[in-house]
Order: structure tokens, then C-alpha cells, then sequence
């Protein structure tokens, strides 16, 4: 009676089973997580095992599930991605090879490894691109680096010199920087110390009159220095541009008479 109802009502489910096969033999890392990869893969195997071993006899059973992880453990080590393959050829070239929980050990210390040595790399390349563009400012070409921070407008993508949206926090102008602005009193102090060279004139010639006729001569040019007189000028000149009241012209006036 029992048999005649398991025929009646039981149905093997095929159509399940061919697709698992299915889904095992295209199931790839791609780019999942070595923790996300390990489940999924587990779960297809799973319902697969128990779906071939629910006729098995107990027996038979341990050795069915002897040979399926061995088959589990060759599989998900022969699907990872290419830049596991250092640690995939470590695994199956050991004697014994290691099961299927080891292997998924090892692999997720090499998952964090490599993570680490990807974040390494990339704070490499990133000081690499500032100390380039550090170069390139001081050799005064443009930056362009998304990495320059503009002191002036707070944009990224330049320096204050190529700025242009100049700005002075000294006189509350447009046009130009503090360090460029002309009313600051440092930047006035600069300016008033500069003097300006002086070019001798050139020599002129001087005619003499003589019985023979009339013969040139070129005159010396004129000595180049500075008188006392000169130099209390550029004195008072600069105290003045800093602000200070130096000695009245009269003064000097009396020192000339």
C-alpha cells in the first residue's frame, strides 16, 4: 500500500535539479565580497546535495558527502577572481589540501591583505600628485590639480595668483590679493625703501675755439654718487611714506645756506 502511494504521489523533481547544475557551473566571485561569494555558493550546493541524496541509502550517504565537498571546496577555489590566484595556487598545491572551511579562512585574511595594500596605493599616488603639482608652482605654471585649494575664493583647481576672482581682505577690493595690495602699510614700507638707479648722463662733447679752427673734445661724464643733501631727502621721503614727520625742508634749507 505504501509503495503504491509513493508512486502515485511522489514526483522527482528534475527540472529543480538541472537547474542548480546549471546555476553551480556558471557561478562566479565577479565581484562579490569573499563572505558574500562563500554564502551564495553554499546555498546552491546545499539544495543541490539534499535534492540527489533524498534516495540515497545511509550507507551510502557519508561517501556521496565526502565526494561533494571535495567538489564544493575545487569548485569555489577554481572561481575566484584572477587576483586570488597567488593564494588559490597555495591552497591545491598543499598535501593534503586544505577544507573547504580553511580554505575560506585563509581567503578572507588575503581579502583583507589586499584591501589594505589598494588603500597603501592609492595614499601613494595621491602624495605623488601633490608633491607634482607643489613642482609645477614653483616652476609658475598653471594648476590644475583638484587637489590645489584656493586660499582667495576657496575653490579647488588653482592658486591665488591665477585666481580669477582676486580679492583683498586688506581694502575690501576686487582685483587683487593682500600681498599685492598698495595701501597696506607693510607693502607701503617696501615700496619706499626702493630707490631708483641713477644712469649717468652721456658724454657730451665740448667745442674750443683755436686759431686752426674749431676742435672737440668729449667732457667727462658726471660722477655718480650721492651728496649728504641727497641722502636726508630719501630719509625724510621714507619716514614720511611711513607715516612719521621727519625734519622740515627749512631745516635742511639752513643747512644748505
Amino acid at each position: 500500500m505504501w509503495n503504491y502511494l509513493k508512486k502515485v504521489y511522489h514526483q522527482a523533481n528534475d527540472a529543480r535539479r538541472f537547474q542548480l547544475e546549471h546555476a553551480i557551473a556558471m557561478f562566479q566571485h565577479g565581484t562579490l565580497s569573499i563572505q558574500d561569494y562563500y554564502s551564495a555558493f553554499l546555498t546552491l550546493w546545499h539544495e543541490y546535495t539534499d535534492l540527489v541524496t533524498a534516495d540515497v541509502p545511509v550507507a551510502a550517504l557519508s561517501t556521496i558527502q565526502t565526494l561533494h565537498e571535495t567538489s564544493w571546496r575545487d569548485q569555489f577555489l577554481m572561481k575566484l577572481r584572477p587576483e586570488y590566484e597567488s593564494i588559490r595556487s597555495s591552497l591545491l598545491n598543499r598535501s593534503p589540501v586544505p577544507s573547504l572551511d580553511i580554505c575560506f579562512g585563509e581567503l578572507l585574511r588575503e581579502e583583507e591583505r589586499l584591501n589594505t595594500q589598494a588603500i597603501l596605493e592609492q595614499s601613494h599616488g595621491n602624495s605623488g600628485m601633490a608633491t607634482v603639482a607643489y613642482a609645477a608652482q614653483g616652476r609658475g605654471s598653471p594648476m590644475t590639480s583638484k587637489n590645489l585649494q584656493c586660499f582667495c575664493c576657496k575653490e579647488y583647481g588653482h592658486i591665488a595668483a591665477n585666481c580669477p576672482k582676486k580679492y583683498c581682505s586688506y581694502c575690501k577690493k576686487n582685483g587683487h590679493i593682500i600681498k599685492e595690495c598698495r595701501i597696506r602699510p607693510q607693502n607701503r614700507q617696501a615700496q619706499a625703501f626702493q630707490t631708483s638707479v641713477i644712469v649717468p648722463p652721456a658724454a657730451t662733447p665740448v667745442a674750443h675755439g683755436s686759431s686752426s679752427g674749431a676742435s672737440s673734445d668729449f667732457a667727462p661724464p658726471a660722477a655718480n654718487y650721492c651728496t649728504p643733501k641727497m641722502v636726508q631727502q630719501m630719509l625724510i621721503s621714507a619716514l614720511s611714506a611711513m607715516g612719521f614727520q621727519g625734519p622740515g625742508h627749512g631745516g635742511a634749507d639752513r643747512e644748505g645756506t
